[in-house]
């Protein structure tokens, strides 16, 4: 399952629960994800994305203001759940030679795991306004750097 990240609580809602808007963008961010890697992300619609998350469209735009913070949202939660994996793997093993070749392994069986998610990472984060692209920029280079 795609993992939400603590940097997404700067994309705007109109809901003052954070466990209620947390829940629903996990909802929001599985049913895009699906449906950029399937259509698009330009092919998308956000009325397509509401459907997909089980919300009518003006529900949806409690929890983001646009299709924009949607894929924004997509791309942290992809990165989080590549972090997640290295970070688990780091904690599997002691040190040395095994710790490399154990976070080496991980991250090529994350990546592989997620190519469709990483691929519409690559593809559409030109999509994103300038403030979005730089964090997703900013989290590949934490990641690969």
């Amino acid at each position: 399952m795609i993992q939400q990240s603590a940097r997404t609580k700067d994309v705007a809602t109109q809901i003052k629960n954070p466990d209620l808007v947390e829940r629903r963008r996990q909802q929001i961010v599985a049913a895009a994800a699906k449906l950029f890697i399937e259509k698009g992300f330009h092919k998308t619609t956000t009325r397509q994305i509401a459907k997909a998350a089980g919300f009518s469209i003006g529900s949806l735009y409690e929890y983001v203001a646009s299709k924009e913070d949607v894929l924004y949202l997509v791309c942290e939660s992809i990165h989080a759940e590549v972090e997640q994996g290295v970070s688990q793997a780091l904690n599997r093993v002691s040190g040395g030679k095994e710790l490399v070749a154990e976070v080496v392994r991980e991250y090529f069986l994350v990546c592989h795991r997620m190519s469709d998610f990483i691929l519409l990472v690559y593809q559409e984060t030109q999509s994103l306004p300038l403030q979005w692209k730089k964090r997703v920029l900013e989290n590949e280079l934490r990641i690969t750097g």
